[in-house]
Formats: structure tokens, C-alpha cells, sequence
């Protein structure tokens, strides 16, 4: 089995290296839900070969059990589709090349409306950091603790990273996608929210989101350039030349890594220090993804045919401990640690690692996920593929709060939620979507005709002026 295993991660591995020679945009755009699952297929292939460890979370030796060809296959299962929707070749490809938006005044008002409103943010959170009184950093202070005290402008742009760095990413690119330079003021507003992270004790998680929706957008720069939309940077934008080329984006890159390693050491060493750090942080980093996983995938019965639906799984998903929380990652504590002692973690904010694919096994028995995880995968894909093609024909509000909506469907893949689906909100942000749509198509829309009589009335313009 560990062979089987071996084979199957190799093959996945193999993918991801074709996904980044030939189809960066892709991997770029479908970052934040690709990553987790490159580690935890990682991760669960070592269980698989190395096997068993044990975990505290859940007191018990888990592994061994031959769980990663099918996480491998649930994860395939996002990433195949997204090959097949995302328009980076074949026709799809040839019709977004084809598109040449306007790049108008409604645009360049947009961009000014949305650096104010970053500025805003930043400088609230700056106005209450102060207010706050303390500099987790150097204080030794846990982002946990921290977030106890720095309130709701804190927890709200916590919560919110991930919508204001893609804002910060759309409206960095949006003007090179038209033939023009970046738009710089967004790019030195998400690095310094990144130093507000920093400084307010953050180590992994939030960065990675910040880089993963900040970076998002870029996809399409990579896609304009593939499609002869747009050239070279001009030579007149030396800064930016220097800031986008090769060199400084590898820099950048391990600057990243050796940032984020030592937030870690800091955390693990300084700030909770623990007895056996090194313990500590390869448990966090090869146990606890897919510990639920693995047991999960041992509970599964592929001899029950007749009656494969968990009726009595679906009604604790829909009935959680807490309805503020993801109701699968409840249930699948509740079945490792038992009801009450699921409910005091709950209660405590805290909650484990997973989700994903187990909630489709433990609620649809062996074989109907094996249908359910590839469209779960396709929904997501395509709609991902929408909300950037749709800032790709620069209708950019419409793009930022349909990541909005999809934001919600990630949470399937990072956590295996699916009750964000019957929520009052999530049906809002959808109508907010739509409406967008329509207005900002209008406008854009509006723009273009203005942008073609312009450039017809010029056009006759030289006719009258030509000598007979």
C-alpha cells in the first residue's frame, strides 16, 4: 500500500511541476487552495509510508492505512478541473485574447476611491494599535491574546485580509492589463498591512493568505502578455522594471520564507515556549492537516451499497455545537474526542485541521464522493475562472466582490464547510454580485462606445485633413 502511495504522490508532484512551467497563471490564480493540498498529500503519503504516529489532539496513533491515494484523488479533483476552465489555451484562450476593453475615467476614479478606503483601513488599524497600548512583537505576545484585547476593527481586517489584499492585487494590475504601468500605491498598501501582521505577532497563516489573494490577479497579467495584450514595461518605468524583474522577485521570495521562519522560531521559542519546539512544529506541520482524514478514511464501509447516506452525519452538520462555526470540523471532533469534549474546544475557539475530503466520505459513504468531489472541484473552478476574466474585462468591483462569493466556496477545500451555502449573507454577497454585474457592465460597456466613437471620429478626422 505504501508503494501505491509513493506512486501516487509522485504522479501528483509531477502535475504541479507542469502546472508551473507551463501553466503559472494557473497555479497562481488557484494558489490558496492549491498549496494546503500539495502539503497534506504530503503529509499524508509520510503517514502512509512512515506511519503510525501518534497525535495528542487526538490522543491515538494514526497512519499507515493507505489514505493518500485518495486524498491525492480529492485533490486532483480540484486542481483537473481547473486545467480544463481556466482560459489560458486552446479556445478559451483564443476568445480571452480576443477581448479589448477600455480603460476609461470610470476606472482611474475607482482606483482613487479604493486607495482611500485602504488608506482608511490602515490607518484605523494604526489609530487602534496605538490605543491598544502594546507591540505584541516584542512583547512576546500571542496573536490569540493580542486579539482578545485589540477589538473589532482588529478582528474585522483579520477576517477580512483576504478580501482587502485582492482589492490591493486588482487594483496594482488593472491599469498594466490596459498597456499601462502598475499601479504602485496599492502594492506599498498591502506591504504595509503585511507589517502590521508582523508586528501584531502573526506567523503563517495570515501571510499566506495575504500573498495567495494578493497576489491572484497577477494571473492575468501573465495572460494579457501571453495573448499580445500588452508588452514590455517602457523603459521611461525604471522602478518598476527593477521591481517586477527576475532577480527581485526571487529575492523577494526568500525574503518571504526567512520572514515567515523566523515569525515561527519567535513564536514556537519565545512567545509559548514550549518544551520540545521541534516536536511541536513537525506535529503542526505533518500530523495535525490530515489527522482527521485518516481516521476518517478508516471509518469508511465500502460494503454498505444499499443504504450509503450518513442521515445521521448530514443532521449533525446541519445541527453544529456552535452555528458561528464550521459545523463539518465540529462533527468530525465529535467523532474523535466525543460530544462534550468537542463542545468545550468549540467553545473555546478552538478547532482542528481538515475537512477536506472527509466530510463527502463521512456523509456519502465509499463511492458517491468519488462523483461529489470532482464537481465540487468544477464548481469552484469555474467560478474562480469567472470573477478573473471578469476583472480581466476590467468590470473590477464586480471581480473584487465575487471573490467575495467564492471566498466562500474555498472554505469547502481548506475545511470542508458546507453550511455557508444556508446563510442569510452568503445569498446577499450573491445578489450584491449580480447587481454589480449589471451596473459596472453598463458602465464599462458605456466606456467602450465612448472609447469607439472617439476613435472613429479621429479616425475621419485625418481622412478631412488628407490632401485631394
Amino acid at each position: 500500500m505504501s508503494v501505491l502511495s509513493i506512486l501516487s504522490l509522485a504522479g501528483f508532484l509531477l502535475l504541479i511541476a507542469h502546472l508551473l512551467r507551463s501553466r503559472f497563471a494557473l497555479f497562481v490564480a488557484g494558489f490558496f487552495t492549491i498549496f494546503p493540498l500539495i502539503y497534506r498529500a504530503i503529509d499524508v503519503t509520510a503517514l502512509d509510508v512512515f506511519g503510525p504516529f501518534y497525535t495528542r489532539e487526538l490522543n491515538q496513533f494514526i497512519g499507515g492505512n493507505g489514505a493518500a491515494p485518495v486524498f491525492i484523488y480529492a485533490a486532483l479533483a480540484f486542481i483537473v478541473p481547473l486545467m480544463l476552465v481556466f482560459p489560458d489555451r486552446g479556445k478559451g484562450f483564443a476568445r480571452l485574447a480576443a477581448l479589448r476593453p477600455a480603460y476609461s475615467n470610470y476606472h482611474e476614479l475607482a482606483g482613487h476611491g479604493a486607495f482611500v478606503l485602504g488608506t482608511g483601513v490602515l490607518g484605523l488599524l494604526a489609530v487602534n494599535f496605538i490605543l491598544t497600548g502594546t507591540v505584541p512583537i516584542l512583547q512576546g505576545i500571542d496573536r490569540i491574546a493580542y486579539s482578545q484585547s485589540a477589538g473589532a476593527i482588529h478582528i474585522t481586517a483579520y477576517e477580512l485580509n483576504f478580501l482587502l489584499n485582492f482589492l490591493f492585487g486588482a487594483f496594482t494590475i488593472l491599469p498594466r492589463i490596459n498597456g499601462r504601468g502598475f499601479d504602485m500605491r496599492f502594492a506599498f498598501l498591502a506591504a504595509a498591512l503585511a507589517a502590521y501582521w508582523v508586528i501584531t505577532g502573526n506567523r503563517f497563516s495570515v501571510f499566506f493568505v495575504l500573498v495567495s489573494f494578493y497576489l491572484m490577479p497577477v494571473a492575468l497579467v501573465y495572460l494579457a502578455r501571453k495573448a499580445g495584450r500588452i508588452g514590455e514595461l517602457e523603459p521611461g518605468m525604471l522602478g518598476q522594471r527593477i521591481i517586477t524583474s527576475r532577480p527581485v522577485r526571487i529575492m523577494a521570495v526568500f525574503a518571504s520564507v526567512f520572514m515567515v521562519a523566523g515569525l515561527l522560531y519567535n513564536s514556537y521559542y519565545n512567545v509559548r515556549d514550549y518544551r520540545d519546539p521541534v516536536y511541536e512544529i513537525s506535529e503542526r506541520v505533518l500530523v495535525q492537516p490530515v489527522q482527521l482524514w485518516v481516521n476518517s478514511w478508516d471509518r469508511v464501509d465500502f460494503g454498505n451499497t444499499s443504504d450509503p447516506i450518513n442521515d445521521h452525519a448530514i443532521g449533525e452538520v446541519l445541527d453544529p455545537i456552535d452555528f458561528e462555526r464550521n459545523s463539518t470540523i465540529q462533527y468530525l471532533m465529535t467523532k474523535e474526542l466525543g460530544y462534550f469534549r468537542a463542545a468545550e474546544l468549540t467553545e473555546l475557539g478552538q478547532a482542528y485541521n481538515g475537512g477536506y475530503p472527509e466530510v463527502h466520505f463521512e456523509l456519502l459513504g465509499a463511492y458517491l464522493p468519488f462523483l461529489t468531489l470532482p464537481l465540487a472541484g468544477l464548481i469552484a473552478s469555474l467560478f474562480l475562472s469567472l470573477f478573473l476574466r471578469l476583472l480581466y474585462r476590467n468590470l473590477v468591483m464586480t471581480s473584487v466582490l465575487g471573490l467575495y462569493v467564492y471566498f466562500g466556496i474555498t472554505l469547502h477545500f481548506t475545511g470542508g464547510m458546507l453550511t455557508f451555502v444556508l446563510t442569510e449573507t452568503y445569498w446577499i454577497k450573491i445578489a450584491l454580485f449580480l447587481a454589480c454585474w449589471a451596473v459596472e457592465g453598463h458602465i464599462v460597456a458605456r466606456g467602450d462606445r465612448i472609447a469607439f466613437a472617439a476613435a472613429w471620429q479621429s479616425v475621419h478626422a485625418g481622412e478631412r485633413r488628407q490632401p485631394v
